[in-house]
């Protein structure tokens, strides 16, 4: 769901670790301070600092000495960084003369102003504005710990008075004129009667006069300077009577000779970044807040553009990008190549494109709270619908925009079919943490190759701005940046707890949660008692005073509870998002571990409630008179009252939402006097539209997964450390696991998998498949098989101190010995037992049949994992079956065991505990 964002509230990202030391860093540096590293120091007196040698001295402005820099500069020129100095643009200031197209006007002067690191120049109206005029050069060359400031005096008094509350300038806007850069690259809109893109076709920046702002010419490779770690802030107002805005940048005519990296743009009264022709490229962009559009392209545009973010604010904006040309008859026609952007904005349009433009946008993130696009008719061109080649190209790019694909006055075949050419793009739900960090659903989608576009463009293994593993105080834009990461706080639906941890602030998350609410990075969440997402909608979400709701945790936010009574649960109708990466895994745990006081840590358990998630999925076990199977049949989660977990219904896809990357440790502390221990994850009628990928219980009391009914699945489930049973299923559970470790600790557990159903008579029978396991212990049974249950078990691993199995007399259809399709079945398991294949006490016979049923499986080879899972020799030499034949849901494998080999890594990195190196 695309989010309205406004840029001075946008919410700090941080990295969490995982285990004991948990950490949340604070917000990035914004950057130098204007004015050198001191910053003003507020009043209307100076620093006492001296203008260098050329310069005079102007009236203070927020605590500094201001050196007027003036009219036209025809010889090279150095604004050094002087400690307490700013730069006042006093009217327009030209750096040289138009040297022309050719450089051969008779008389021009070409000059470089060369604007030292850390540096500041401002300006206090729209006549102040500084133009390069062709065959000049800008020489910008900043450090993200220095950055090159341009800005308004607004500004410099905002940061130098004693109110913190305006320092991101909130809506302001217009405070001085902007940047204007004119080059001789070509361009094809000429003022004259000329042939496009020929050094005879110029033009003229609108609204620039005396003289005119002249660019355009046949150098491609037109070089008018260096941009690099430079801010533009609070620009744009209006610099004639006639109301003609600047743009925050201006790039007219500008070659790939420019070398422009790392610039921002911020609060622009018109558009952020204009290129009016040429083909300067562009790493590093960052636009927030601006008031027109935020990238517009036009006149021939041909360049390229890596690593853009635009964040448009709540009260000013137009499109995200602005595409055009003069028609699609007239070459070159504009051709913006713009790859790992991400698009956040609520205003008009996240594209306008145009007549005559082209364009390829690549490995997008678009979150937008409008339309996609506005996809003019006369875009590319002209023809109605999708031309490959011809019209704007998208690929590897997430749209998530609120009001649909395309505007009622686009083209809307053109849209649609340009969005169809790539298999790629994807129209699904972002999941963006801190509004600009990429979630699973961006880490889902296939990246394009950028660099067989162009060389210009680096390969990438993800879309967006941001990478994986990029944290707001790791990353390209961190450090230089303006309120594009600000201090986070508490989100809508939570409460400061008004005290911190390791500096961090936490936020309470407690009571009944009856609106959607998103968690977001940079703090912690307490879990303050029982927690309810939504009201119980009933078996067929109808229930009188249900109230569904969402609760979304966006990639590495950690929450904690500290006693039983503090635990999560999703009722029906309700869902939750845990939207973990590898890198940024969701963390469920307790207060003890977050704050490093376990007195031990390995044995840890008990120590917060725990995830119950509800759903409307059938199950087999009715608390009342009800046919099993039917949305009558309900039950309820024992211990958990005031008012009860209800689940179960008739829906079989019921979807209760998404856990991804999630880890829930040290939880299952009895919720009640009764004793009652919750589990650490129970999913109770929870159905097959939810999705779970890549989950970790450490540590539980109680089971580590329970499946009460439902027909969830799973791929890639770590269970480590739990006390009781590791997979429990029971109520009807019929769903799918692939990919499961289960390594029990010395001090507690009881079975692995503890496999029930009500009886052989009641359907449906609990019967879940299991693929791709390695089961790893020494405490009771690998598998106990009880009253009713069937179940696959294929392609696994079972390295047991005890008996592999206890196979009840009451399991499957309990009748004594193996009947194939009514018992528990397995298939290429290879079971290394030391206490033997069963228990002497139960039904041995039907394990040794079920056993024999599949010359694949054996319990006469000793296991040979590595690194207590990692498959070795003896794993690799048995038969697997191929898991897709049995189930559409399993990749399709021919290996036995959850981790095929040393390069098999899909564990590393996100859990704990399975290495030496990475403790809980």
């Amino acid at each position: 769901m695309a989010r309205s964002v406004a840029v001075a509230a946008i919410v700090l990202a941080a990295a969490c670790s995982q285990g004991s030391s948990i950490s949340s860093p604070g917000a990035t540096d914004a950057g130098t301070p204007p004015g050198g590293s001191t910053g003003g120091t507020g009043g209307g007196t100076g620093s006492g600092a001296t203008c260098p040698s050329g310069f005079t001295e102007g009236t203070p402005v927020g605590g500094l000495t201001t050196c007027n820099v003036s009219g036209a500069y025809l010889t090279n020129v150095t604004l050094t960084n002087v400690d307490g100095i700013a730069y006042r643009l006093s009217g327009r200031v030209d750096i040289g003369t138009d040297v022309g197209a050719e450089g051969n006007i008779a008389g021009s002067q070409p000059a470089v102003m060369t604007i030292e690191p850390g540096v500041t120049i401002f300006g206090e109206s729209g006549s102040d504005y500084l133009v390069v005029n062709r065959g000049s050069q800008l020489v910008a060359d900043g450090t993200a710990s220095q950055p090159i400031i341009f800005t308004s005096a607004n500004d410099l008094e905002r940061q130098a008075d004693s109110d913190p509350s305006n320092d991101l300038g909130g809506d302001a806007i217009s405070e001085w004129g902007g940047l204007v850069l004119l080059g001789q690259a070509p361009i094809n809109r000429c003022k004259d009667a000329a042939t496009p893109a020929t050094a005879q076709c110029e033009n003229i920046v609108e609204g620039v006069t005396n003289p005119e702002a002249v660019y355009g010419g046949a150098d491609t490779t037109d070089n008018s300077g260096v941009l690099d770690y430079v801010q533009v802030r609070f620009a744009g107002y209006a610099i004639n009577t006639q109301g003609n805005e600047l743009n925050g940048i201006t790039f007219a005519g500008i070659g790939s000779g420019t070398r422009v990296e790392n610039i921002q743009v911020h609060n622009n009264s018109d558009d952020g970044v204009e290129f009016f022709g040429g083909n300067v490229n562009i790493k590093n962009l960052v636009l927030t807040g601006n008031d027109d559009d935020s990238i517009d392209t036009d006149n021939g545009y041909s360049g390229h553009i890596q690593y853009a973010v635009v964040v448009q604010r709540a009260n000013g904006g137009d499109n995200i990008t602005e595409a055009s040309s003069v028609s699609s008859s007239v070459a070159p026609q504009s051709n913006p190549q713009i790859s790992n952007f991400t698009f956040i904005g609520n205003r008009t349009n996240a594209f306008r494109l145009n007549t005559g433009t082209i364009g390829r946008y690549m490995n997008g993130v678009v979150n937008y709270g409008q339309e996609c696009f506005r996809f003019e008719p006369s875009a590319g061109n002209g023809v109605a619908g999708f031309q490959a080649g011809e019209d704007p190209t998208f690929n590897s790019v997430l749209f998530d925009c609120d009001g649909g694909l395309a505007t009622a006055n686009s083209d809307a075949a053109a849209a649609q079919g340009a969005v169809a050419a790539d298999a790629n793009n994807a129209m699904v739900t972002d999941t963006l943490a801190s509004v600009l960090f990429p979630g699973p659903a961006e880490l889902g989608v296939t990246p394009f190759d950028a660099s067989t576009v162009s060389s210009f463009f680096e390969p990438t293994s993800y879309i967006g701005a941001f990478g994986p593993t990029e944290t707001v105080t790791n990353n390209w834009a961190a450090g230089w940046t303006f309120a594009l990461f600000p201090e986070p706080t508490c989100p809508t639906g939570t409460t400061d707890s008004g005290f911190d941890i390791q500096g961090t602030t936490v936020c309470r998350l407690s009571g009944q949660i009856s609106s959607d609410i998103r968690l977001t990075r940079g703090n912690y969440y307490e879990i303050s008692g029982r927690v309810d997402v939504g009201v119980d909608t009933g078996p067929d979400g109808t229930a009188t005073g249900g109230v569904p709701a969402s609760l979304t945790i966006e990639s590495g936010v950690t929450l904690f509870g500290n006693e039983g009574d503090d635990y999560v649960v999703v009722n029906r109708g309700s869902q939750i998002f845990s939207n973990g990466t590898a890198a940024n895994p969701v963390v469920f745990t307790s207060e003890a571990d977050v704050t490093d006081s376990q007195v031990d840590p390995e044995n840890a358990i008990g120590e917060w409630g725990g995830l119950v998630i509800l759903g409307s999925a059938p199950i087999n076990r009715c608390r009342d008179a009800a046919t099993p199977g039917s949305a009558q049949c309900e039950n309820i989660v024992e211990g958990v009252t005031s008012p009860e977990a209800v689940y179960g219904g008739g829906d079989a896809a019921d979807d209760s939402g998404s856990l991804a990357y999630t880890l829930v440790k040290h939880a299952g502390y009895a919720i009640n006097t009764l004793g009652n221990e919750l589990n650490g994850i129970t999913f109770a009628g929870v159905g097959t539209g939810t999705d779970v990928n890549y989950v970790q219980v450490h540590n539980n009391s109680d089971d580590g997964v329970e499946f009460f009914g439902g027909g969830v699945n799973i791929k890639h489930l770590v269970l480590t450390g739990n006390d009781d049973d590791s997979i429990d299923t029971d109520n009807g559970y019929n769903g799918h696991i692939q990919y499961a470790i289960v390594v029990q600790r010395a001090a507690g557990g009881d079975n692995i998998t503890e496999a029930s159903s009500v009886s052989s008579s009641v359907t449906p029978q609990s019967n879940p498949i299991i693929s791709n396991f390695t089961f790893v212990g020494n405490r009771t049974n690998a598998f106990r098989l009880n009253t009713g249950t069937i179940g696959h078990y294929l392609n696994g691993v079972v390295d047991y101190g005890q008996e592999c199995i206890r196979f009840q007399d009451s399991a499957g259809n309990a009748v004594a010995g193996y009947q194939e399709g009514a018992d528990p079945k397995f298939s290429s398991v290879l079971f290394d037992c030391a206490g033997g294949l069963a228990t002497a006490a139960d039904d041995a016979a039907a394990a040794q049949g079920a056993v024999d049923a599949d010359a694949n499986n054996s319990t006469n080879v000793a296991n040979t994992l590595t690194s207590t899972f990692i498959n070795g020799s003896a794993e690799a030499a048995v038969t697997a079956v191929d898991p897709a034949t049995v189930s559409s849901f399993f990749d399709s494998v021919d290996y036995i065991g959850a981790v095929e080999n040393a390069q098999d890594t899909w564990w590393q990195g996100w859990s704990c505990g399975l290495e030496a190196s990475d403790p809980c």
